[in-house]
């Protein structure tokens, strides 16, 4: 592998795995700001794996005022035919295009949507063979709330759990999380039941919501133990470690430092001369010594400029990395290199550059005549499901990751029914001892311990190899290569598998063999700088988010790989990476020959980006948010506050660096006049909308989600027994999926070795077969 040179070219259209797939993505009112990427990001994944994209979406004047002057459709909607149109020609013209497509997507509240006939039901009796995936509007026991991200956020708590820069205070979310989860679980219903349609001949359809989807990104930080462990209070008691590693340089710049390295924290210290660490990396971490050193160094990077820092600390066992703004990555060498970033013509702006294809997946092995896969022992289809079975039963996935990014991706797969065998060293991953990263991504799964440096462990992975549908595994690159699971020779057993690597960096480029984690990737794709609000220190959000959507990323690669290989396509190889998923995440931006474009400015104090978006003081010290789409919203604004100084229509997000908006500096005023509750009863009853923010605690915001009535009854939540940790709850990942009812899986985290025997048994092997279970392998018993 030649892990400077470019990758491989891109395959032609013909041979993606989604080619000839017809979808039709519908947004009808719905905020480019307050739900785009929910709305957007589906149709852009199955475009970019091959499928033919129609947008429909509402015509001016009905696009919401929050959108004016917010350039994100450039990047989002490029290369889908677009059909802009009025609301009371829009469902004629769905109900049309939904005969001949494959799969329908619709966002939209329900009075464009359902009650306009858009229904499954309607839809599939004139195509049998429809998937309709629906992004629907969020409700829990609290009731419904207005589908825009910061609602969603205020409902739910989520501003609390953000390290504000006002001690106390809620924190407005810049990170679309919600609507980048909707949309990622979107497009994973769609593949799942693109894949079970070319079995049973049938659509069906999936569900999910912004709500569900903030969920789906938060699992590190969602969860609930009977007893805790002192990693346990760490994420899910506590904020997680107080000291985020950024520093501010000589230039203004920042910089970000990694210690996940084994020997990383000894060797920075040693680098700059700091005294060495009596407790460790993760005990210092956890207390107050790590702020005091910080102390130190933010006196120390403070002497020199940002790009002296890079180049001095670059090499080394420690990472560090440039903080930037949203866009800024796109220039960089490295990320064009490996195609995360592609230059265009814009019609309008003219030569931009903008996010390139962060997943592929692509044909590797050969297909006879007659459809067959030559080679292969497992065979290349998967058995149709059985009436009352999951979507992926009789998937069966070899699950070679580790840390929390690697291993989202079989977990999805396990809630869809795979059977997923997880590998890891007899000593146990290198997460059981950080539990909440580990449960975040090791339910559902039966637990095989394998040394992999053993020559016992040859026949084991060969034996796993053919056994399996799918191998995935998030390994630096050339690990893989060391131990045995590279591609080649999982192939050379069965060259029929679905093949996942989802790599820090990307699998070549000049950075491809860098260790990477989320919050590297938070600094460089402008997550930490856009949180951190205008002209103040970046803030790293303590949630996995970009580890998370890593795993959501190659999970939709793996399910088109799955879909392709059914239609006879035979093997298949997934690329995805950390890097190419938060790049996703603020796949908004864009470059032009002025510099980056990146969308609403955060402002200083971090409470919104402007007058119409934002969140608002009461006079009783509580928050609430505030979100007007529209300019009859506005009116309703103006009728309740009273002011006859506020302009006829909403000003524009704040897309600048500047002073606070003249209309918010009043309405803050306003608004001190009475308590947070009485204002958003008051602008409810106009139609403007509004939610208090709630402020749990880091246990009061996983519980105000576990222990919600309406999360249970819809199936949100999963509960299991888990060792010394007791009775466990944590979400279950979305989306619902019909129009069978869907089997849950099979709760709980297995123990280290759990299951060794009995997958051995099934493999055929034991120690007749020459396997020393003393060293090589963990039987669990």
């Amino acid at each position: 592998m030649d892990l400077t040179g470019q990758p491989p070219p891109p395959a032609s259209a013909a041979a993606l795995p989604l080619a000839g797939v017809r979808v039709v993505e519908v947004a009808l009112g719905v905020s480019a700001v307050g739900a785009g990427l929910a709305a957007s990001l589906p149709g852009m994944l199955l475009r970019d794996l091959g499928a033919d994209v129609v947008r429909v979406q509402s015509r001016r004047p009905s696009t919401p005022c929050l959108d004016a002057g917010v350039e994100f459709a450039r990047v989002w909607n490029r290369g889908k035919q677009l059909l802009d149109l009025d609301d009371d020609e829009s469902a004629e013209t769905i109900t049309a295009l939904a005969k001949d497509a494959d799969v329908l997507i619709l966002s939209g509240d329900e009075d464009r949507i359902e009650r306009r006939g858009l229904r499954y039901h309607d839809l599939a009796q004139q195509n049998p063979r429809l998937i309709l995936v629906r992004i629907r509007p969020s409700r829990n026991a609290l009731g419904p709330v207005d589908d825009l991200e910061l609602l969603v956020h205020a409902r739910a708590g989520l501003l609390s759990q953000i390290r504000a820069h006002q001690p106390g205070a809620p924190a407005f979310g810049d990170l679309a999380i919600a609507s980048a989860g909707a949309g990622l679980s979107a497009a994973v219903g769609a593949l799942a039941l693109l894949y079970q349609r070319e079995a049973t001949g049938a659509g069906g359809w999936a569900e999910t919501s912004l709500y569900d989807g903030l969920t789906a990104m938060l699992p590190m930080i969602i969860g609930k133990v009977e007893r805790h462990s002192p990693t346990t209070t760490l994420l899910w008691k506590n904020q997680g470690p107080s000291e985020s590693l950024a520093y501010r340089c000589a230039d203004g710049g920042y910089v970000q430092l990694w210690f996940g390295a084994k020997g990383a924290f000894e060797s920075f210290l040693e680098h700059i001369g700091d005294p060495p660490s009596v407790q460790g990396y993760n005990a210092e971490l956890m207390s107050d010594a790590m702020a005091v050193r910080g102390e130190r160094w933010a006196t120390m990077f403070a002497t020199r400029d940002r790009d002296w820092w890079v180049k001095d600390l670059a090499g080394q066992k420690f990472r560090c990395e440039p903080v930037w703004r949203p866009g800024e990555a796109l220039g960089d060498p490295h990320v064009r290199q490996i195609g995360l970033s592609r230059d265009v013509d814009d019609p309008e702006r003219g030569p931009i550059t903008i996010l390139g294809q962060p997943l592929t997946v692509t044909a590797t092995s050969t297909v006879t005549a007659t459809g067959s896969v030559a080679g292969t022992s497992s065979g290349a289809d998967c058995p149709p499901p059985q009436p009352g079975a999951r979507l992926l039963e009789g998937v069966r996935v070899l699950d070679l990751s580790a840390y929390l990014a690697g291993p989202v991706t079989p977990l999805i797969l396990a809630e869809l029914g795979a059977d997923v065998v997880k590998v890891e060293p007899p000593t146990g991953d290198v997460h059981r001892h950080m539990e909440p990263m580990f449960a975040a991504g090791q339910r559902s799964k039966r637990a095989l311990a394998l040394d992999l440096k053993s020559p016992d462990a040859k026949p084991v992975l060969a034996a796993l190899y053919r056994w399996a549908d799918v191998v995935h595994h998030n390994s630096r690159v050339g690990l893989a290569e060391k131990l045995g699971y590279d591609e080649p020779a999982v192939r050379a057993a069965n060259p029929a598998a679905v093949y996942s690597f989802a790599s820090g960096f990307g699998e070549h480029g000049p950075r491809a063999t860098l260790p990477a984690n989320d919050q590297l990737m938070q600094a460089l794709a402008g997550v930490e700088a856009g949180q951190g609000g205008d002209g103040q220190p970046p803030t790293y959000l303590v949630w996995g988010a970009i580890d998370t959507a890593s795993g959501w990323l190659a999970a939709c690669g793996v399910l088109a790989g799955l879909y392709a290989r059914r239609c006879g396509g035979g093997g298949q190889s997934v690329s995805a990476s950390l890097l190419g998923a938060a790049l996703t995440l603020k796949s908004g931006a864009f470059l032009t020959a002025d510099g980056p474009v990146s969308g609403p400015l955060l402002d200083a104090g971090q409470t919104g980006y402007g007058t119409a978006y934002r969140i608002y003081q009461g006079a009783d010290g509580a928050w609430f948010a505030l979100a007007v789409p529209d300019k009859q919203a506005w009116r309703g604004l103006r009728s309740v506050v009273g002011l006859a100084a506020l302009p006829d229509s909403p000003p524009s997000l704040r897309t600048d660096r500047g002073a606070p908006q003249p209309e918010e500096l009043l309405l803050e005023a306003a608004f001190r006049t009475q308590p947070a509750a009485a204002w958003v009863a008051q602008l409810r009853a106009v139609g403007v909308p509004a939610e208090p923010v709630a402020e749990p605690d880091r246990e009061g915001f996983a519980s105000g989600f576990v222990d919600d009535p309406v999360n249970r009854q819809l199936g949100r939540v999963v509960s299991y027994q888990w060792g010394d940790r007791g009775l466990t709850e944590q979400p279950c990942f979305p989306p619902r999926l019909g129009p069978a009812p869907q089997p849950r899986p099979r709760p709980g985290i297995p123990g280290l070795g759990e299951h060794t025997a009995d997958v051995l048994t099934e493999l055929g092997l034991n120690t007749g077969h020459g396997l020393n279970t003393g060293h090589g392998l963990n039987t669990g018993l």
